[in-house]
């Protein structure tokens, strides 16, 4: 476990591989763990940090700055006290809102940013964040634990990193989401992408019914702004994880690209099971 202070609030986080960096940001749900076998991939090449967010995972759960704006400083303040001076970024849900407030505010500190089953503005989640919905996906209520459900129908190859991920996201505080569910609904990422000066890649899942791809088709018609929109359609929440070998290699063909939009190849699909591709 590796650690650093700010503000004398403990901000817990990991760090695999050497090179340029990247950051994984992780969602409302959650915590750095299921972001383990992109960052083992990606750090053949480059350096790969995943931080927890205040309130999540290993962090200080003290206070009550639980929302975008409060997560944005704490990113750039972690890349201060790490010694970075620019970063790429990669953000699941919540963690996609964060990156891009923050390459948007501080474009000079961010080389790219990959997003996944971002909501751009709060309108989508409407129907997911309602009073009460959390506590009853979390299974406080009188209905099943939906979302760790969910959680465990994820093919992740190791069972130990599945179960903490599970019991990071029960540990999960009613006040925290509150905040935080409040702040999602309140977001409108559309001026900020429209915007946006550093190159951005937009993936959603086809089959994913929190964040639906549709709501984020506005991205087509930005015209030469550097934001390409990407759907897997056979995906659901966490494309990185239900079809880890496709993702993984899209993000290291954005990394690496000229400028030119990315796509899935052929090759990719024959390296992975059908049932995992269709």
């Amino acid at each position: 476990m590796s650690a650093i202070h700010l503000d004398n609030r403990l901000v817990h986080y990991e760090v695999f591989g050497r090179g340029q960096p990247i950051i994984f940001l992780h969602s409302w749900l959650g915590s750095w763990r299921y972001w383990v076998s992109t960052m083992d991939l990606a750090s053949e090449r480059y350096r790969a940090y995943a931080l927890d967010f205040w309130g999540y995972g290993e962090s200080d759960r003290r206070g009550s700055s639980f929302n975008i704006s409060s997560y944005v400083d704490m990113l750039c303040r972690f890349m201060d006290q790490m010694g970075m001076t620019a970063a790429n970024l990669v953000g699941h849900g919540m963690g996609g809102v964060v990156a891009i407030r923050a390459a948007r505010e501080r474009p000079e500190r961010f080389l790219r940013v990959m997003t996944v089953a971002t909501p751009l503005h709060g309108g989508v989640l409407a129907g997911h964040v309602k009073p009460g919905a959390f506590s009853k996906l979390l299974g406080r209520g009188p209905s099943p634990n939906v979302w760790s459900r969910l959680i465990r129908s994820i093919p992740i190859a190791d069972a130990e990193v599945q179960q903490e991920l599970v019991e990071d996201t029960e540990g999960l505080s009613d006040e925290v989401l509150g905040h935080v569910q409040q702040s999602l609904l309140d977001t409108d990422l559309r001026p900020a992408v429209g915007a946006l000066a550093v190159p951005l890649l937009a993936v959603y899942g086809g089959q994913d019914r929190i964040v639906a791809a549709e709501h984020a088709s506005f991205l087509n018609e930005l015209g030469d702004r550097p934001v390409q929109l990407l759907v897997l359609p056979k995906a659901n929440h966490f494309p990185f994880l239900e079809q880890s070998n496709i993702f993984s290699r899209l993000l290291i063909d954005f990394l690496t690209s000229s400028g030119t939009p990315v796509e899935i190849k052929e090759e990719w699909r024959r390296r992975v099971s059908q049932i995992d591709y269709l």
